[in-house]
């Protein structure tokens, strides 16, 4: 028996290479070695230049918060600020000014539409306060504004903090993605 079988494989070695082939491929491709254990791979990214903080801003290193398919990152902090001088105005607040700046990306495969006003100041006492509506006009801010799919876009945000109150975080407001049914969860990124 062992011999007729010797001698029908010169006639199925041709048919044989190709899946014997196929097969040792695929073998070592889905093997793992063990070689890669421990290391990952670094993605390319993007070279940013640097610039300078702006006149009494404090330069803020937060990890980027995700709400929703609105990603967040606060990059600059200004509090205490007496006043605002603007292109057009010069304004006094009833307390004292916060500039907070920041990176908001759309993350999602859909336009959304950032509205500044959803961002709440967070104080210290637990409550919340609006932009100052007044201060946001002055310096240009737009009430609201498209951001495409994958899309960056670095403004500034300013509040009318009382001068007895003291400013903790700041609470964004996402955009809902595709197929939702409710409005994504706020989240808090703290303040120095």
């Amino acid at each position: 028996m062992a011999l007729r079988t010797w001698s029908v494989l010169p006639q199925l070695l041709p048919r044989l290479l190709p899946l014997l082939a196929v097969t040792v491929f695929t073998a070592t491709a889905c093997s793992d070695d063990g070689a890669e254990e421990g290391r990952t791979a670094a993605k390319p990214t993007y070279e940013l230049p640097p610039r300078p903080v702006r006149d009494g801003e404090k330069a803020v290193k937060t990890p980027t918060a995700r709400s929703g398919e609105t990603a967040f990152t606060v990059i600059g902090y200004t509090g205490g600020m007496p006043e605002l001088v603007g292109s057009h105005a010069d304004v006094a607040p009833k307390g004292r000014y916060v500039r907070v700046r920041l990176v908001v990306e759309n993350t999602g495969r859909t336009g959304q539409t950032f509205v500044p006003k959803e961002q709440v100041l967070v104080l210290a006492s637990g409550r919340t306060i609006a932009l100052d509506r007044e201060a946001m006009l002055v310096k240009r801010m737009p009430e609201q504004f498209p951001v495409g799919a994958g899309m960056r876009v670095e403004l500034d945000i300013w509040y009318d903090v009382p001068r007895s109150e003291r400013p903790t975080a700041i609470r964004f407001q996402g955009e809902p993605g595709v197929g939702a049914v409710s409005e994504p969860s706020p989240v808090d990124v703290k303040l120095p």
